[in-house]
């Protein structure tokens, strides 16, 4: 399970970096929706089988999600300042975030807002349907964040954490659905997925930021992985060979996926291809999490799925300051973004993570 994350982050990369050695894998927006499944997953696992008798806290859930995403969150976020400063005085042609801050009127509202979720986190995927104003400072809202100048996401500094905004008003209701009877989370899913197709088809919002980032919309994602976690419940693969197979399957899709053809299905926002590989995980996820949850070396693996996908945009901005054309590609970026993740993890994370299960009480605690 852990080689799946990582390639999914992977994928993000490539998406903003350009390919790995020539290689392309799925795209970032159906890796993200990807994530959100096994979000799902996991919270609805945890929700059931950790947080219960002595530990079932709705404080102890949440803070102990926040006590995993933040202190990374926050290390990149001081980098990512310290080297929009430092581009400040030796690169004058570098895009940060302080130039969009610097092209606008300052508003307290706007300004106190973006601040916050720089920090916070929450509200940040609503960032994307927001506009600025710069003769005011005012925001507003927009259905299409492309015809805004400058763009709101250009004065977030990490500006890939919105999806971390979306999965924190995840966890925030998780424990009071991911409870609940298997045929409501099915009623839920079929709501989301209807006014997916409301937005998409009547009111004609077929462009990002609607397709991958509003949250009622995506709120079916986690809930597959609601589904997927029950059906891991009631069925069990015990041959070795069959979890290989279906390995050896989800990664043969993650790397075709780029190849296949684009075929839109009508009246549905998505592609043939994603449908078939959101099926592919859904029904993989359980077995291969079951097959390889003693496995340590896939965990590490996995571990480093996080910090790829917050660290990597602040790797493209150094390697774009530094006067190295070799490293100007996502292959070198991917490289050096795994030995920040490898760093990250070792001085950061793991010591974090001794604390947050050492706040468990007498169940056996599972790193997620």
């Amino acid at each position: 399970m852990g080689i799946i994350r990582f390639l999914l982050a992977l994928s993000v990369v490539i998406t903003h970096c350009g390919p790995i050695f020539g290689i392309r894998l799925t795209s970032g927006e159906v890796a993200v929706q990807s994530f959100y499944i096994i979000s799902g997953f996991y919270m609805s696992m945890i929700l059931n089988e950790k947080y219960i008798g002595i530990n079932n806290s709705y404080k102890l859930f949440i803070t102990n999600r926040f006590i995993r995403l933040y202190p990374i969150y926050w290390a990149v976020v001081l980098l990512t300042l310290m080297i929009c400063v430092t581009a400040l005085f030796t690169n004058k042609d570098i895009i940060t975030p302080f130039s969009s801050y610097a092209s606008v009127h300052q508003n307290v509202f706007s300004f106190s807002y973006l601040i916050l979720t720089n920090i916070l986190l929450i509200g940040q995927d609503i960032v994307m349907f927001l506009g600025i104003d710069p003769s005011n400072g005012i925001l507003f809202l927009t259905s299409d964040f492309r015809n805004t100048y400058p763009p709101l996401y250009s004065f977030l500094f990490i500006p890939q954490a919105w999806t971390l905004g979306l999965e924190i008003t995840f966890y925030l209701i998780a424990p009071f659905i991911l409870r609940k009877k298997t045929t409501i989370i099915i009623w839920l899913i079929l709501l989301s997925f209807l006014l997916r197709l409301y937005i998409f088809n009547y009111l004609g919002f077929k462009n990002d930021p609607w397709s991958y980032r509003f949250f009622p919309t995506e709120i079916m994602f986690f809930l597959l992985g609601f589904l997927s976690y029950k059906m891991g419940l009631k069925y069990k693969l015990k041959s070795k060979r069959h979890n290989y197979v279906i390995l050896g399957y989800m990664l043969f899709l993650i790397f075709i996926y780029s190849y296949l053809p684009s075929t839109r299905l009508a009246y549905i926002p998505f592609k043939l291809k994603d449908v078939i590989y959101f099926t592919s995980i859904i029904f993989s996820i359980p077995f291969l999490f079951n097959f390889f949850k003693t496995n340590k070396r896939d965990a590490k693996i996995g571990e480093l799925s996080y910090p790829i996908y917050i660290s990597h945009m602040l790797v493209s901005l150094v390697c774009l300051m530094l006067p190295f054309t070799f490293l100007k590609n996502g292959s070198s970026i991917a490289f050096i973004t795994i030995v920040l993740s490898l760093a990250l993890n070792y001085f950061i994370a793991a010591p974090i993570e001794k604390i947050r299960q050492s706040r468990l009480k007498k169940t056996q605690a599972v790193s997620i």
